[in-house]
């Protein structure tokens, strides 16, 4: 559900079943859903592994996951960035 005004968006992203309103730009409002769905996989999963995790508890884990995920990425972006410049 979103709610337009001049420059920006009321976007409302459904995380773990709940609810989050934020205003953002238009342009943003596809990677925003896509990040939200995400990270919902994520949570997903974290609670898959037989833990018995809150809400709140599958969220932070999940975060950090992807969190990690996106330093390992970052770290072999630089490598090949300097493996290219040999």
């Amino acid at each position: 559900m979103t709610k337009k005004s001049a420059n920006s968006i009321d976007l409302v992203l459904d995380v773990a079943g709940r609810d989050y309103k934020l205003r953002t730009a238009p342009q943003h409002q596809s990677g925003l859903t896509e990040a939200a769905q995400q990270l919902n996989e994520k949570i997903t999963a974290v609670r898959q592994r037989g833990r018995n995790l809150s809400n709140e508890q599958a969220a932070v884990l999940a975060a950090l996951e992807l969190s990690y995920d996106l330093l390992i990425e970052r770290e072999m972006l630089a490598q090949q960035l300097e493996m290219s410049k040999r």
